[in-house]
């Protein structure tokens, strides 16, 4: 090669390469377990219908639909904030792990309009109209912007992950010798799927969680709501990077110290994030002291029986996560980064738990065997769901390494 020839970039894998040797992190006897898990909760919710109690069981479906479809989208949504900021110090397997978890969101947006049918029992504006807000507070309005809100994020995750997954999109996540932008059609989808998660989540924030306190608002809370959803996704990304280290054996880019690191450090990062602007929400609602205002605050802090799980969820989502990732090692030691990662993904559902029943069960947690079977038949349909963007993060943690890991 000459002084004057250009440097070579190196060619994308092929797709089928990580194919190759290359086992399903999920079997058939797998499988049959997440699909039995299913089973158990459509039988449980069918259960509590039958035993007269529907309220709890649309209590719970509304609970984990919030916490499962804000992964799968958070994580659509971090995969757009790598484009966005030229991530690529784990090469195309922090993508696709990113990208993993978008397999849920049809089958959520699917599960959005089960709500109908449970409207009476968790809408209370239904059956007892606020007047001053019925021109936004209606059913067809609500599951009409609502509906079309998530459409529209569905349809666009799904673009961004088809354009991400192809061949030019991969060959620039795994060479980091250059500061080359990506593929123009990312730089057009990626910001338009931030801003759209942005607008879209606020408004589920402020229909499915804020409506059920009709009288209650807080121009912060949409705010709040998706920055949760985007730390419950860094969390989801934490735990599986995890666990694909050790499945995966020796050489793949979950073993690179600096790839836990840095996952580490997003979750320290964004879960000081989630508790300044919780505490931004709680300071103006305490020193205004209005009572339209501090009701909602007062009876989830101040009162049991929820002022236990309230200070629960901030121990698992802020306090651990801040003293124990501190430091550098631990956030490049396995076990230390994935418990810290399944307490904030635990925190994070006690918290949406926390901000949902209390306004339909203001005196007594219900909290049984049939929330218990609604939530492992939605873990296992999520799971389902997102096998195959796993199988996806997994093949290209051991084939596409970034280029200085190779």
């Amino acid at each position: 090669m000459t002084a004057n020839s250009e440097p070579v970039r190196p060619a994308a894998p092929r797709a089928s390469r990580g194919a190759r040797g290359f086992a399903p992190l999920a079997g058939n006897s797998q499988r049959a377990v997440l699909a039995v898990l299913v089973a158990a909760g459509i039988a449980g919710f069918a259960a509590a219908l039958e035993r007269g109690e529907a309220a709890r069981a649309w209590q719970a479906y509304l609970v984990n639909l919030l916490f499962f479809l804000g992964v799968a989208q958070g994580g659509v949504v971090v995969a757009a904030a790598f484009y966005l900021t030229q991530a690529r110090w784990a090469g195309a397997a922090a993508f696709r792990l990113a990208e993993a978890f978008s397999g849920f969101l049809p089958l959520g947006f699917l599960l959005f309009w089960g709500l109908y049918f449970g409207r009476t029992l968790i809408f209370p504006w239904v059956l007892h109209p606020v007047a001053q807000k019925a021109a936004w507070l209606n059913t067809p309005f609500l599951f009409a912007r609502d509906g079309i809100g998530l459409l529209a994020m569905t349809l666009l995750s799904t673009w961004l992950v088809r354009v991400s997954r192809s061949r030019r999109a991969r060959a620039w996540a795994t060479d980091s010798s250059d500061i080359a932008m990506p593929p123009p059609a990312i730089r057009r989808l990626a910001p338009a799927l931030a801003l759209a998660f942005a607008a879209v989540y606020s408004l589920i924030a402020f229909d499915l969680v804020m409506s059920l306190a009709p009288v209650w608002h807080s121009t912060l809370f949409g705010a709040y709501f998706f920055a949760a959803s985007f730390l419950s996704a860094l969390a989801a990304m934490a735990l599986t990077a995890v666990i694909l280290r050790g499945r995966l054996g020796p050489a793949n880019a979950f073993t690179m110290p600096k790839v836990l690191h840095d996952l580490g450090k997003l979750v320290f990062a964004f879960s000081v994030f989630w508790i300044y602007l919780l505490f931004a929400q709680y300071i103006v609602i305490w020193y205004g002291d209005i009572p339209v205002e501090t009701f909602f605050i007062v009876q989830r802090v101040y009162y049991a029986p929820w002022a236990p799980l309230s200070y629960a969820a901030v121990i698992l989502i802020f306090v651990v996560p801040f003293v124990v990732l501190l430091g550098a090692r631990p956030k490049r030691t396995p076990p230390i980064l994935g418990a810290v990662a399944a307490g904030v993904l635990a925190g994070i559902w006690l918290e949406r738990y926390v901000l949902v029943v209390p306004s339909l069960s203001q005196h007594v947690v219900p909290f049984g065997w049939i929330e218990l079977l609604i939530s492992l038949g939605f873990l296992g349909g999520f799971v389902l769901c997102v096998i195959t963007g796993l199988n996806m993060a997994a093949a290209a943690a051991r084939w596409e390494l970034p280029a200085e890991g190779h």
